[in-house]
């Protein structure tokens, strides 16, 4: 089942955009690895995850 993100579902102003990821797992450190490289992020709260998690939609 593929699993997408879209950055600006968490209201983020970003094109960043995932949308063939094999696993959730996959998918987050794709993410984790974005918001440190573009967001400058470089610890991702418990709230946020959880709020990226919300976001991701399976097909």
């Amino acid at each position: 089942m593929p699993y997408s993100f879209k950055c600006k579902d968490v209201g983020m102003k970003c094109g960043f955009e995932v949308k063939n990821a094999s696993s959730e797992q996959e998918l987050m450190e794709m993410i984790k690895t974005h918001a440190k490289n573009a967001h400058n992020i470089q610890e991702i709260t418990k709230d946020l995850e959880d709020k990226v998690r919300k976001a991701i939609k399976a097909k």
